[in-house]
Order: C-alpha cells, then structure tokens, then sequence
C-alpha cells in the first residue's frame, strides 16, 4: 500500500452510523472491502467511547476524500447519524478530545498541515471562492471542523465556509484576540451596504476582519456613533436606512 509523499490536509470524517452503533475499525474494514476497497479508508478511527484505533496507519494513502487522498490525511469518529437516519452532530465529549489531541499530534508531524471536514473540499460550484452548505456534496462530519480547530489553536485548512459559530482565539501575544470566523451572508450584505458608504476596506468577502473594523470606526465618527469598529445594532439601523434601497 503507498505511502503519502507529501501531507497538506487533515481531514475530519464520520462513519455515518446511528447513536448507539459502537463499531470500530474492524467492523468499518469489513464495510468498506465489501464495496471494493482493499481496506479501510481511513487513516484512524475514534471510537463511542473516545479510543482511538489504526486504520491504514499514519503514513498510507487512504480512501476517504476523493481528489484529496494523496495529499490528505483521514480520521473518523464514529457516529454521524440521528436515530432517524438523519446527518447529525453527534460527537460527544470523549471522542472530541481524542480528535484533539491526535489533530495536535499529527500537525506537529506534517508542517503547515490544516485541519478540515471532508465536506470543505466539495467543489466552489458558483465560483465565489466559498464553500457553502448548498455546495456540499455530503454531510460529513455533520459539524464545522475549521472554526472548531482554530477555537482549540489547531492549525485549519485555508478555506471559505459559511460557519454557523464565531470563536474568539486568543493570540500568543495575550493582548491580541483573533476573531475565526468564516464568510456570513449577513456580513456580507452588510459589508455591501458600507462599501455604499464609500468607505475601502478590501474585498466583500464575509469576513468582518481589521479592515472591516477600521471603516466602521471611521463610519460612526461621521455619524456620531459609538465607535464599536463593529457591525453593531446602531450601526446596522443606519446602514440599511441610508443605504438599503440603493444596495438592493
């Protein structure tokens, strides 16, 4: 079985099985060569309880991201279904800290290897340079692993999402806070009424980062407003009674 050459992407899968079904590699290798594989696909396993079995090994080229599999390597938590057969977040607890400290072991292996789910590399479809819940190919892993990686200062794959949470990382300079979080479609709107403002702040990306922050400040001095540097509810009023009608 080859070897990966190069290690770009740790990728976060699920095993798509309902609460309670507590397999573990041997049961996922017999599933997966019933279908044509020569063994499991993924790299390691984390069971219900949080134990953390091999599947491939650390090193194999795996078979779990189509497209990605040279570059990626993959670990699976079991789980990933409601008990109607639903998609659903269902990782507890243990296997959360497990995926942790093997995301922490396995980065320190492979410089500058990012952390992702397996549906982040479904295609950009419309182009826009993010991957939107209607571009996913599938569930997995049924929650956002970027932000969730970034919030416990685990390296992420560089890539556009529309998350559903905003984390707030503390820097290694203890004054500095990183705000993670992916392009919002209300960031978005927003950020297209203050680009009506006149105001440059780089792209319309989603992405309430510095820049964004500086053109609100300077926003609401014009305006007599409390100079959050944020999307705040005073802010937003004004905004979208200026602006609304001409962005629509």
């Amino acid at each position: 079985m080859a070897n990966r050459k190069v290690t770009k992407l740790l990728v976060v899968h699920v095993t798509a099985t309902r609460p309670g079904q507590d397999i573990g590699v041997t049961e996922v290798r017999a599933m997966h060569k019933a279908i044509g594989w020569s063994d499991i696909g993924y790299n390691e396993l984390i069971r219900l309880d949080g134990r953390l079995e091999v599947g491939r090994g650390i090193e194999a080229v795996g078979a779990h991201v189509a497209g990605f599999n040279s570059i990626a390597y993959g670990i699976s938590l079991v789980g990933g279904l409601d008990a109607q057969g639903r998609p659903a977040h269902t990782a507890n607890p243990a296997q959360l800290a497990t995926l942790e400290q093997r995301l922490r072991d396995v980065s320190a292996m492979y410089a500058g290897a990012g952390a992702c789910g397996h549906r982040d590399l479904s295609p950009d479809r419309n182009g826009n340079g993010i991957i939107e819940p209607g571009e996913h190919l599938k569930a997995c892993p049924c929650f956002d692993v970027i932000p969730w990686a970034a919030s416990k200062g685990l390296p992420a794959a560089d890539i556009k999402g529309n998350w559903g949470e905003v984390f707030s990382v503390p820097a290694a300079n203890a004054a500095v806070t990183t705000h993670v979080a992916g392009p919002d479609a209300r960031t978005v709107y927003l950020q297209k009424l203050l680009a009506a403002a006149g105001l440059q702040f780089g792209p319309i990306d989603g992405i309430a980062g510095d820049r964004t922050a500086t053109a609100l400040r300077l926003y609401q001095q014009w305006n007599g407003l409390q100079q959050s540097g944020a999307f705040d509810a005073a802010t937003v009023k004004l905004l979208r009674e200026t602006f609304e009608k001409a962005a629509a």
